[in-house]
């Protein structure tokens, strides 16, 4: 069957079907990130906590820019190539084009792997701490002498695999285990099968109704205490801080005593906006970074109010700009960026401020160890604490959001492109004035593409 208008123009239109069908979803591509522009905007404006400024990697975001301009200009060619029958320049363009988009999806793939490895921690009085945790934040407790464990007798969400989930989080070696039943065996998978399917079959043949078998509860009891180390998001729920029962996600509880729930922080970030007394924040408590760093806040901060009152000096003893409504100036004068493992380095080197436009999310990985003070938070003085996610606040949220939908739409571009200069060869060859207006169509898409980064860039990173 021939497809009319895809190489001519409609009569009434002007255009060929496939412009019109480009222009039409583009339409509707405008007004969906149109509505997601919009709420960053009023979630900027209605926020009630300071509003993450200059926090992403303006280089890496910068580059990008320059990488999605060129691939505009090299899918323009490509097209141009088609239409002066140019057919070997037209592959070499494209090739270009496609090779520009996963450029830029591997420098986005750098800077989430970075926000995925950094983490904020809110303590009790609002202070900020940002870094890195080497080891995660794992809890420590001791003396276990039994697994208690759940076997679904139905479909379940939560069904015991503590070969999966429990044993390797213990330090040590595995100690063998009792029965109820009082046989001893190695916890492993076979060996839980079959225990497992030993309950099973022992609860079907005293159910009445074998279809709807009830839950049942499996107690091993350890030959000797066993010492486990868990990241906190292995368990079911949040454990308290006087915690005396701990449950895994698999549904396994497990009675013990902590013996260490503190967290190591790798500190590059101190950040005292939503602290009320500034110079009494708990991040400058002597277990943690003491007063030494105290000081060197005190000092930047001095230094942030000299700076902005000779800059807007209004002549008259005051400034023509309110510090309290600049988001820059409140960040220049309440966060520091800490570069270095003590604050006397710290000032050689010139101080946070001089360093800080950019905040140290883009900095993580075994490279930075050694060049950030450490401390040991404790669990009663930690409020909330996230890696760089959505969950962390609704800045990341919209930032995750958006750079993800923009992503999605610069792989679904880039596999169109290369459809075309994969698998049209024939078209090329045969028509290739059809094949012009196929290109001319993915080319405008990735005009759009293109044309929502360089809105996103400045939105999200220099604002």
């Amino acid at each position: 069957m021939d497809i009319p208008y895809t190489v001519s123009a409609r009569p009434d239109t002007g255009l060929y079907n496939a412009k019109v069908g480009i222009w039409l979803f583009l339409a509707s591509e405008v007004m969906l990130f149109g509505g997601l522009f919009s709420s960053y905007i009023f979630l900027r404006v209605g926020a009630d906590y300071p509003w993450p400024v200059h926090e992403l990697n303006v280089t890496l975001g910068f580059v990008n820019t320059l990488v999605l301009i060129g691939s505009s200009v090299t899918v323009l060619l490509a097209w141009a190539s088609i239409k002066l029958r140019k057919f070997g320049a037209y592959k070499v363009y494209m090739a270009i084009t496609i090779a520009c988009a996963m450029t830029f999806m591997v420098i986005k793939s750098f800077e989430y792997k970075a926000k995925f490895e950094h983490y904020s921690v809110t303590l009790t009085d609002g202070t900020i701490l940002t870094g890195h945790l080497p080891h995660g934040f794992e809890i420590e407790f001791g003396d276990v002498k039994e697994l208690s464990m759940t076997i679904s007798g139905k479909t379940s969400a939560v069904d015991a695999d503590p070969v999966g989930y429990v044993l390797p989080y213990l330090k040590g070696t595995a100690p063998k285990f009792k029965t109820e039943a009082g046989a001893e065996i190695e916890l492993n998978k076979e060996s839980f099968a079959a225990l497992k399917a030993e309950v099973l079959t022992a609860a079907k043949a005293k159910a009445s109704n074998p279809k709807e078998l009830p839950s049942t509860t499996i107690k091993l009891v350890a030959a000797t205490p066993m010492t486990f180390s868990v990241p906190m998001s292995k368990f079911l729920a949040r454990p308290a801080l006087d915690a005396k029962s701990f449950t895994f996600r698999d549904g396994t509880s497990v009675e013990g005593k902590i013996i260490n729930d503190k967290m190591t922080l790798e500190v590059d970030g101190l950040d005292v906006r939503g602290t009320p007394d500034k110079e009494k924040s708990l991040a400058f408590n002597e277990h943690y970074l003491g007063t030494a760093w105290k000081n060197a806040f005190i000092h930047q901060r001095d230094e942030a109010i000299a700076e902005f009152k000779k800059e807007f000096d209004d002549g008259k003893g005051g400034t023509s700009r309110d510090p309290k409504k600049s988001a820059t100036q409140q960040k220049k004068l309440f966060y520091v960026h800490i570069h270095s493992a003590t604050p006397e380095a710290h000032a050689e080197e010139g101080g946070a401020h001089k360093s800080e436009a950019h905040a140290p999310a883009e900095d993580h990985g075994a490279a930075h160890a050694g060049h950030h003070p450490e401390v040991k938070l404790e669990r009663k003085d930690v409020q909330f604490f996230s890696n760089f996610t959505p969950k962390l606040n609704s800045y990341y949220a919209i930032y995750f959001t958006l750079t993800g939908l923009h992503g999605l739409h610069v792989i679904a571009g880039a596999l169109v492109l290369t459809y075309f200069l994969v698998c049209d060869g024939r078209r090329l060859r045969e028509d290739p004035e059809h094949m012009a207006n196929r290109v001319e169509v993915g080319g405008l898409f990735w005009h759009f593409v293109d044309l929502v980064w360089i809105f996103l860039f400045p939105l999200l990173y220099l604002l």
